[in-house]
């Protein structure tokens, strides 16, 4: 049985080697970024966004300055400024079969969002990230393994 001191440990241990290998790089791996960067840019952001402020996990992560500088600059060149200069937008066929109206409604008054629920948004779009990422991770790696390997638990010594 694996104890919550052990995992945490392991984490701190996967932090040290992530912050060696990184350095003071752009990317893990030569020059431009890979799937395992993506990987990592998404779990720091998670952590750290979406973890709370007493969090052992997010207290090692904090440890590691290069990973939060690198995640930081990836947020701000990927998410923040990336899809909306680089993707085109576009725009209904105008020939389309559906009719147009041409009345304008009347909009609405906005609220002013408070901070607590910008916050709350915030932390739960990264926690949806962070599902869809688990559930695609865990996904890819059950793939890789064949049903008779799951099933032979009698000669790894599990009770």
């Amino acid at each position: 049985m694996v104890y919550s001191g052990q995992i945490y440990r392991r984490a701190n241990i996967a932090y040290g080697a992530l912050s060696s290998r990184l350095g003071e790089h752009n990317f893990l791996f030569e020059n431009s970024p890979s799937s395992v960067d993506a990987d990592l840019l998404a779990h720091v952001l998670v952590t750290l966004q979406v973890l709370p402020e007493t969090s052992v996990l997010r207290s090692k992560l904090l440890n590691h300055d290069n990973l939060l500088k690198y995640a930081e600059k990836h947020k701000a060149e990927f998410i923040e400024d990336g899809p909306s200069s680089s993707v085109p937008k576009f725009r209904a066929d105008p020939s389309s079969s559906t009719p147009r109206r041409e009345s304008n409604p009347k909009p609405k008054p906005k609220r002013e969002k408070t901070q607590e629920e910008k916050t709350f948004r915030k932390r739960a779009k990264y926690f949806l990230a962070a599902q869809l990422f688990a559930v695609v991770l865990f996904l890819s790696v059950m793939g890789r393994y064949d049903s008779s390997d799951l099933d032979d638990d009698e000669d790894l010594g599990f009770e």
